[in-house]
């Protein structure tokens, strides 16, 4: 990265009025999930280890590093959009051991849980981490996830959503109904004149369903800001990516297809395509300690840039750092906007 676009964003940031962002609103829906996190050695060693323990009859396997704590799409971005400082509301449906959960994760870090509701089931994810890539396997139950639709809205929520700047919505691919939830939910958005966002998540689950996604929802003019990463991108095209210029022919084949900016993260760059075409080189960092969660970390750096109307270049690059800060901290903790302001100044990442 050059050093005058990093300079001019940490300038930028340090002008920010913090008290001001809380005027910013963010509605994000539908998922809240509990997260169990087992950070294992390579997967082929793990596994010749688990499979000992299996032929011997059972038995353990010791100190192996676990953590508990909040996930899903909109409920990971709805925190690391309040921990920068704006007003993120969260729409989901859990049970009400979820609701408590949530005010202990994410409450108290300031997010709006009005729209939460406790009539359904607390969704579990177990994501195994392998090696020091962190490469990870998601084992879920998806619980009320899988069937939140438009109807389940209520007054409260078409209100909170009408007042909003920008409406996100996440985890498609686990959701049985989230085609027409999208389609619905952005419409009524934009006639409120609110901004759209969408990250369907891997969407190889739902493959027979992505052309109907495409027609009813990423090519329709209400939807305004699509976040995707290379595997995602490789779905909705059917192209082979193995190199950098494949993935940005795909995107622009993508983009040839659809009205949507397409915001796309990459583990060496990220890229918006819009009226123009722009690429930032992700950070060069010394440690990583997870994978899971860092897209929905760039998410809330690439919404937050976009409500403050940076540049195209300076939204990359923000959310390239507020990203590597989530994934390069020993703890999965999101940053404040202070935090990133010293992160940057203290980057040699030129």
């Amino acid at each position: 990265m050059e050093n005058s676009l990093k300079s001019h964003l940490l300038k930028k940031l340090k002008e920010i009025d913090q008290k001001e962002l809380k005027d910013y609103h963010v509605v994000l829906l539908p998922d809240f999930f509990i997260d169990h996190f087992l950070t294992l050695n390579e997967f082929n060693f793990t596994f010749t280890q688990i499979k000992n323990i299996y032929d011997q009859g059972g038995g353990n396997l010791p100190d192996i590093s676990q953590r508990i704590h909040q996930g899903g799409n909109a409920a990971n971005t709805a925190l690391a959009l309040a921990k920068l400082g704006v007003k993120s509301h969260l729409i989901c449906r859990t049970d009400k051991f979820g609701l408590h959960l949530l005010k202990f994760f994410l409450g108290r870090a300031g997010v709006d849980l009005k729209g939460v509701k406790t009539d359904g089931q607390l969704a579990i994810t177990t994501a195994l981490e392998f090696g020091k890539k962190h490469t990870n396997v998601m084992i879920g139950e998806v619980g009320s996830t899988s069937d939140f639709s438009f109807n389940i809205l209520d007054e409260n929520d078409l209100n909170i959503i009408s007042n909003s700047d920008l409406l996100c919505i996440l985890t498609w691919n686990l959701n049985k109904k989230g085609t027409v939830l999208a389609k619905d939910a952005f419409k009524y958005a934009k006639k409120q004149k609110v901004k759209t966002f969408f990250d369907t998540g891997d969407p190889s689950p739902k493959e027979n369903e992505i052309p109907d996604l495409i027609e009813n929802v990423l090519s329709d003019s209400n939807l305004d800001i699509l976040g995707l990463n290379e595997n995602e991108l490789c779905c909705y095209t059917n192209v082979k990516i193995d190199t950098r210029e494949d993935i940005i022919n795909a995107a622009i084949l993508l983009k040839n297809k659809i009205k949507a900016r397409i915001d796309l993260h990459t583990e060496s760059f990220s890229c918006t395509l819009h009226n123009k075409q722009t690429i930032i080189p992700t950070l060069n960092l010394a440690n990583i300690y997870r994978s899971t969660g860092a897209g929905d970390t760039w998410n809330a750096g690439d919404i937050f840039a976009e409500l403050l109307g940076f540049t195209d270049e300076e939204r990359l690059l923000f959310a390239n750092f507020v990203a590597g800060y989530y994934i390069s901290s020993p703890d999965p903790i999101h940053p404040t906007l202070r935090d990133i302001i010293k992160f940057i100044s203290n980057s040699k990442h030129d």
